[in-house]
């Protein structure tokens, strides 16, 4: 197993390989291996937005629940952006995880959950595509119950203030406005 990339589980669900995923689960393949920063394969295909392989990983017993050496969940990790897949992709991964016990406010060891990963802008203005998507992962999390009440640790504070930009420095924030107001309108 190469240390930083992980196994090769690892690299077949990174690599959205739902056949390689299922023939390596097939031959014994360690279901939960960690790599060195503790992500299981259901992390990594989390990540990339792979829900055929997310589904063939639970279906072997993959724990939901895992965490890495940061705290983060596969959950944290779809609503951080779930490698630019699909809506329906996104959200499909979100309700098999929530379905398969991810605790839906789960903090990193930073306090943020999935809604604050999920609403949190970057240094550089999403496109309109990723927006939209980022948008309907926000609304399928509140709709699952996330609280948005939740506050990280100092300056990165509640979903809305992710949104808002807050975590930035000022001259690097953007301010997601259409995030902002559903937050606002859940009860931040």
């Amino acid at each position: 197993m190469d240390a930083v990339r992980g196994s090769p589980l690892h690299v077949a669900a990174e690599a959205r390989d739902r056949q390689e995923v299922a023939r390596l689960l097939a031959t014994g393949a360690a279901v939960d291996a960690c790599n060195y920063r503790k992500y299981t394969p259901l992390h990594m295909a989390a990540g990339v937005g792979a829900a055929e392989v997310v589904a063939v990983l639970l279906a072997a017993g993959a724990d939901a629940s895992a965490l890495t050496t940061f705290q983060t969940t596969p959950l944290h990790v779809a609503a951080a952006g779930g490698g630019r897949a699909p809506a329906a992709a996104r959200l499909d991964i979100i309700d098999r995880l929530l379905a398969a016990g991810c605790p839906i406010d789960a903090v990193d060891s930073t306090g943020r959950t999935a809604l604050w990963y999920a609403a949190a802008t970057g240094t550089t203005p999403l496109p309109a595509e990723e927006q939209a998507i980022r948008y309907r992962v926000l609304q399928r999390l509140l709709d699952r119950g996330a609280d948005p009440t939740i506050a990280a640790a100092g300056e990165q504070g509640r979903p809305i203030d992710a949104a808002r930009g807050l975590h930035q420095s000022k001259r690097y924030r953007i301010v997601w406005a259409q995030a902002e107001a559903l937050l606002d309108n859940s009860g931040s």
